[in-house]
């Protein structure tokens, strides 16, 4: 399969789940709706705009190569200097799918704050071989934004994950950050 068919075909599954968010947050209460609403529309919109580039290069490169006489794939001319080792290729894929499946797993059981200011760092610092430093200050940066613009911001509650839910508990980062926040706040 073509480059430029995987990339039509990629486009449109993202167009159509798109558009299948959007439409199932339009019962909702208003406050539930915003968030998928938020982000649902831009990224539409960009997921449309790409959607119609690959279509366009696609057409592009079909015509191109009908003028060019070529007999080979559209854009074959274009790929041929670029070639990835099989091996390679497969490493990084087990690679993106291992951590994909670390995140969704870390923000199921620790919350989606807890669980971005523990694995964004380590993917930084194992996966992306950043600093110490830069992994950690980017997980706080990470965290103080999901604390401040949802929780405070907007009043919305993000989950405290399974584990702390199924021992009684509020989430994990209650217990440290409420108490500095109640000291620097004088509540």
């Amino acid at each position: 399969m073509s480059r430029a068919r995987n990339d039509i075909l990629i486009s449109a599954f993202l167009v159509l789940l798109l558009l299948w968010i959007v439409w199932e947050a339009r019962s909702w209460p208003f406050r539930t709706r915003l968030f998928p609403w938020a982000i649902g529309f831009p990224v539409l919109g960009l997921a449309l705009v790409q959607c119609g580039l690959a279509c366009w290069h696609a057409i592009c490169q079909r015509s191109s190569a009908k003028v060019e006489g070529s007999h080979g794939e559209p854009g074959e001319k274009a790929d041929a200097g670029v070639v990835l080792d099989p091996k390679l290729a497969r490493q990084r894929t087990m690679s993106i799918s291992a951590w994909t499946v670390v995140f969704a797993l870390g923000f199921w059981l620790c919350g989606f704050k807890v669980g971005s200011l523990l694995l964004s760092p380590a993917f930084l610092r194992f996966q992306a071989r950043e600093s110490w430093k830069m992994s950690v200050l980017y997980g706080l940066g990470i965290y103080l934004f999901f604390r401040v613009a949802f929780e405070m911001a907007l009043g919305v509650p993000l989950a405290p994950g399974v584990i702390a839910t199924s021992l009684g508990l509020q989430s994990f980062d209650w217990y440290l950050v409420n108490p500095v926040l109640n000291v620097l706040l004088r509540r």
